[in-house]
């Protein structure tokens, strides 16, 4: 099956994501930096906390086995987030909403595009950088993508849907083999729900 077509799997799913509009006039230095590969800082701290959470699972389930390894290695551990804090404010603008955590999301996720809920409503035609960190593998990437529809859903809530038009070929990838696997895991869990 070509890539092309995978790229239209859609799935629901659960990501870490941050975006923020990119005026006309900056697109094509941000679309270059993707290229370049520079992953921003928060990708890194949110890929961080996500493998903090799970180091901490794991933690929990040999903490009886062998007490001393767990110690040092819980000391380890503190010393790394330790300098991660360091690192993460001295990264940090004053005043800027650049260095913001990423939010959890529900999102229809595909390999040229996404759907997202948001109270703000984008202008159809609104560039876009998507900081996505895609979930448990805490795979971070920067995505570039235009809006392409709204719509009101409830309240304040929309739906902004986006679709991807700079992407590093790694990242689709990536992404594309994130979605078969979820797609494959959803599929399973249906499967046994129906038999179960």
């Amino acid at each position: 099956m070509s890539t092309e077509r995978r790229k239209y799997f859609r799935i629901q799913d659960s990501a870490l994501v941050k975006y923020r509009v990119i005026q006309s006039d900056k697109l094509e230095a941000e679309r270059r930096s993707v290229h370049l590969n520079q992953i921003k800082a928060e990708n890194t701290r949110a890929a961080l906390f996500g493998l903090e959470t799970h180091l901490q699972e794991v933690f929990e389930k040999v903490r009886h086995s062998n007490q001393p390894i767990v110690e040092a290695l819980e000391l380890i551990n503190r010393k790394i987030n330790l300098l991660e804090r360091i690192v993460s404010i001295e990264h940090a603008v004053p005043g800027s909403d650049e260095y913001l955590e990423h939010e959890p999301k529900e999102i229809n996720l595909s390999g040229g595009g996404m759907a997202i809920t948001a109270e703000c409503v984008l202008a159809v035609g609104a560039n876009l950088a998507i900081d996505l960190v895609l979930l448990p593998s805490n795979d971070p990437m920067r995505v570039f993508g235009r809006v392409v529809s709204t719509r009101k859903i409830d309240g304040n809530q929309h739906v902004i849907s986006i679709v991807f038009e700079e992407i590093r070929p790694d990242d689709q990838d990536r992404l594309i083999q994130h979605i078969l696997r979820r797609q494959s895991e959803q599929l399973r869990l249906a499967r046994q729900a129906a038999t179960g």
